[in-house]
């Protein structure tokens, strides 16, 4: 049975074990963020939280792909806990635990599990991918899902000693990684098969756990449409809490339109179902090696930007958002570099980079009595793309989320300075928090022109290619500097 005493000690020593140990070499880009504030006073930070497993959150980071090897997870778990982050996803990995019939070593599996929970993070499983020793269909992001048979037989008896073992140290599970992948495309009808006897079994060992289904590219939302309906004409509706799917757009904000109307095909079926962003992230540098986001100029800076304004978006929907991915990984043709950790080719943690602050940033503001609204707006003169999320606390309007949307984000640590009006929110202490470089910034005086009606004026607000907030001072606990 799981030792809550011994969690919460594990949980301590990792904490000064942390602290006493040598940390990474600081992120040359970070520095130069860092160098460069916005044109305010500056009056404090945002102080980062450590995960808590007693603590409710918006938000997950990816520990996936250690059922193939391609990160070393006891050379990086010291860092889970600092994100902040309330859940880490990991995949099961059938073929690396089964391999000899009907013999299952979890050893590794453990660690992981185990190692999250330590953390302070509740861990969640992708159970995927097929096993060398039923099916030559594969064994990692390529494997093609399986019919009735054999392979089903001996999956199910897998899954069903997975959930057992993990039964209340895992949150949820979720049934395949990306079914819907090239390989898969035409598949659904073996997929919503699938996950309706893998959800069955799920059920059965673990009544009170969560289960998600789907984890889609993009997402398809016809493939969602063709899976989900068959998957309700075998009655397993039942089963699903979640479908996640997952955003590797240029642009961030250009998923928005498909997420909606994937909300509305969903409510068609049933709108207790929620939708969840499983994974997320772009590279750190420019890519050729096959993968997501290649051949685009990416740096450090633009990564981190990208990541923030995919995570506000999500938030302004009330979706929840898994970060991909923890560090780099080494798969057989190259290093990866979508990480929070830059590591070297042995595996090694280097640095953490802007990207991992800057989730800190989001996991310590945005708690869950940080609510979205669609009551404040945001007028202004220029003329670009300029995004608001409104803030609500204890059903109290107290301030909103501000950027420039609409195209991939810039490596500039420039900021335009123009006048603004928030509607829907009258400010009594407003203050501006960066969440790039975490500083926030007094905005008393002569910054605020008035209040007029439902709205406050501001004047010489900087604003850029990247999130930052305007709140009241009371809502949000600072470090001074």
């Amino acid at each position: 049975m799981f030792n809550k005493r011994a969690l919460a000690f594990g949980l301590f020593l990792s904490v000064v074990t942390a602290a006493f140990a040598q940390d990474l070499k600081v992120s040359a880009s970070w520095d130069n963020i860092r160098a460069h504030p916005a044109p305010l006073p500056v009056i404090g930070e945002l102080q980062p939280k450590h995960s808590s497993l007693d603590q409710p959150s918006l938000w997950s980071v990816g520990v996936e792909t250690l059922d193939r090897g391609f990160s070393d997870f006891s050379q990086f778990s010291r860092y889970i806990g600092e994100t902040g982050a309330g859940y880490g996803r990991l995949q099961s990995g059938w073929a690396r635990t089964e391999k000899k019939k009907g013999k299952y070593d979890f050893s590794w599996l453990d660690e992981h599990v185990d190692g999250l929970l330590t953390q302070g993070v509740h861990p969640w499983m992708c159970l995927c991918y097929g096993n060398t020793l039923y099916t030559q269909n594969g064994t990692g992001l390529d494997a093609r899902v399986f019919s009735d048979g054999p392979v089903m037989d001996a999956w199910l008896k897998y899954v069903r000693a997975t959930v057992r073992r993990y039964k209340g140290r895992v949150s949820m599970w979720e049934i395949w990684n990306e079914p819907d992948a090239d390989v898969n495309l035409e598949t659904y009808p073996l997929y919503a098969n699938l996950f309706v006897r893998t959800a069955r079994i799920i059920r059965e060992e673990d009544p009170s756990s969560k289960i998600a289904a789907l984890a889609s590219c993009a997402p398809n939302r016809t493939y969602i449409r063709q899976a989900i309906d068959l998957i309700a004409k075998a009655g397993g509706l039942q089963y699903v809490d979640y479908i996640t799917f997952h955003a590797y757009w240029q642009i961030p904000e250009a998923i928005i339109p498909d997420v909606k109307d994937l909300r509305k095909d969903i409510d068609a079926y049933d709108p207790s179902i929620r939708l969840m962003q499983g994974e997320a992230g772009c590279p750190s540098h420019l890519e050729y090696a096959p993968s997501v986001l290649r051949d685009i100029d990416w740096t450090e800076t633009s990564q981190a930007k990208w990541e923030l304004r995919s995570m506000l978006n999500m938030f302004g929907m009330r979706i929840p958002y898994s970060v991909f991915t923890m560090v780099d990984l080494k798969y057989d043709w190259k290093l990866q570099c979508m990480g929070m950790i830059r590591t070297d080719l042995k595996k090694k943690p280097v640095y953490k980079r802007p990207k991992f602050h800057v989730v800190q940033h989001v996991t310590s503001f945005f708690t869950p009595d940080i609510v979205p609204t669609d009551d404040i707006l945001v007028s202004s003169a220029i003329s670009r793309d300029l995004r608001c999320v409104g803030l609500e606390k204890n059903d109290n309007p107290v301030g909103c989320v501000l950027w420039f949307g609409g195209a991939i984000p810039t490596s500039s640590l420039d900021r335009l300075m123009t006048d603004i009006g928030i509607i829907g929110a009258q400010f009594k202490d407003p203050v501006y928090v960066d969440l790039m470089t975490g500083y926030i910034h007094d905005l008393s005086g002569s910054l605020i022109k008035g209040i007029v009606g439902n709205s406050t004026q501001f004047s010489n607000i900087p604003i850029w290619d990247c999130p930052v907030v305007i709140i009241e001072r009371d809502c949000l606990s600072m470090s001074k500097l």
